[in-house]
């Protein structure tokens, strides 16, 4: 063999290791998902009823609607015409309703979208309410409502307007952050 061979040899031989090395080298890294379009639904749910338990065994939430999207991917279900049943720690609930839902399972919150309306469930309609908005997010742990567009809270002789909510179902109060305007009826 003359030089030239043996240098021909080595060099293919240098390029084959390093060759296989990046080969090897690729395998440990996670490859991107080949799919790049929007995310497909795990299953599909319709006429569906259902119920969420928080850490304690205690329920949080009751959904029911008439579609229901699981995706695994990003860990969620969007909802179609959506009406919750929200919990509070006593047992108290109200009624959410809404054109468009999401609940996010990792985050443990639900966010209602689109002619948005809370009512309290009672018996007594001098005490019944009503809150309409455009947006608004429970979170299921914590059991607080909260939303930064504009609200509307009725109550039998009061309505109260205002910009942004913060609302606790265990204490049973609520909070309007900006730009809060009321009418009261005089009582008789």
């Amino acid at each position: 063999m003359s030089r030239l061979q043996v240098l021909a040899a080595l060099m293919l031989a240098m390029i084959a290791a390093i060759t296989g090395w990046m080969l090897f080298r690729d395998f440990d890294k996670i490859k991107p998902d080949r799919f790049s379009g929007p995310s497909r639904p795990s299953y599909e749910l319709v006429d569906f009823e259902l119920d969420a338990f928080d850490e304690q065994g205690r329920i949080a939430f009751r959904a029911q609607a008439p579609r229901l999207l699981h995706d695994d991917r990003v860990k969620g279900m969007a909802l179609t015409t959506p009406v919750f049943r929200l919990f509070g720690e006593n047992g108290q609930s109200w009624q959410a309703r809404s054109a468009t839902a999401w609940i996010d399972t990792k985050a443990k919150r639900i966010d209602l979208d689109t002619d948005v309306t809370v009512t309290r469930d009672i018996g007594d309609v001098a005490q019944a309410w009503s809150l309409t908005t455009e947006r608004l997010v429970a979170h299921t742990e914590t059991r607080l409502i909260e939303t930064d567009r504009v609200v509307e809270v009725k109550q039998p002789g009061s309505i109260l307007r205002g910009r942004g909510l913060l609302a606790d179902l265990n204490e049973k109060t609520f909070e309007l952050k900006a730009d809060v305007n009321g009418s009261f009826a005089p009582k008789r």
